[in-house]
């Protein structure tokens, strides 16, 4: 682990110059609605869910989870933003899979396009995780994967927070392949204190897995509110429901059982500081 980080703080150190950020599963952070410049902004969540999520799957007898997570964001100018996530994916109790925690950087730098569209480049990184424990039963690597991301969010106009978002990334060491994630939803302000949202989205895989598993991975839906507390504190519970695809049924023929489940609900609350 200390070669991992060392390596992993290395790299990014590289990589700031030329390469772009954002959450590894997550839609694009917003750029802040006050006209001046945030040289620091951002949240610490730290919750609880009933399962372990990657990329839309829900691997098997991974539930329940005790997520942690940092976003930090830096805004260069008003056209670009350094942003900089960190999870920590605490797995309770041990699971059926033997997948271990996940831990999870992704830096890199977004750009904004006009008034309503933003694209960013990241550099990831996992260790552990579903990509972890893939990397060592498939390919015989360590339980590190490094990939480098694209995403792009378009806000449409026509109704209050909707926007449409796409995403890439390629998998270059310990798994090689290309996941996509395809979402649309909305973010909207119902009350002063009360913020609700919601995404649909699919997801794909080319390449990743055996040949026999790739393709539609799952759909997701999911619903979330955020209440405030007070101050600059949240409270934000979400449910949500996963459909598994016909590349993710292959997954589970090629290991001969079930790694990853079928339809599944997935819930869970999140204590929330923005910054």
């Amino acid at each position: 682990m200390n070669f991992f980080f060392s390596f992993l703080f290395g790299a990014g150190i590289v990589s700031v110059a030329s390469m772009a950020v954002s959450s590894a599963e997550s839609r694009i952070p917003e750029v802040p609605s006050a006209p001046a410049l945030r040289p620091v902004s951002g949240s610490i969540k730290a919750g609880y869910s009933t399962n372990y999520e990657f990329r839309g799957l829900i691997p098997a007898g991974c539930n329940p989870t005790a997520p942690l997570r940092l976003d930090w964001r830096s805004d260069l100018n008003d056209r670009y933003s350094l942003i900089l996530a960190l999870k920590e994916e605490i797995l309770l109790g041990h699971p059926a899979a033997d997948i271990e925690n996940e831990t999870m950087v992704d830096l890199g730098l977004q750009r904004k396009f006009g008034k309503a569209t933003y694209a960013a480049l990241s550099f990831r990184a996992n260790d552990g995780g579903l990509a972890g424990f893939a990397s060592e039963r498939l390919f015989g690597n360590g339980g590190t994967t490094y990939e480098a991301a694209l995403i792009m969010r378009h806000d449409v106009g026509f109704l209050p927070g909707f926007y449409a978002q796409g995403s890439a990334a390629y998998s270059f060491y310990g798994i090689t392949g290309w996941w996509f994630d395809m979402c649309t939803g909305s973010d909207f302000r119902m009350t002063e204190n009360l913020y609700m949202g919601f995404k649909f989205g699919a997801v794909l895989s080319s390449s990743y897995w055996p040949s026999s598993s790739n393709g539609w991975q799952s759909l997701y839906f999911r619903v979330t509110a955020n209440y405030r507390l007070f101050g600059n504190v949240f409270i934000e519970p979400f449910v949500g429901l996963h459909w598994l695809g016909k590349g993710s049924h292959g997954v589970n023929r090629v290991y001969g059982r079930t790694l990853v489940k079928g339809n599944s609900w997935v819930t869970g609350v999140s204590v929330v500081y923005a910054f």
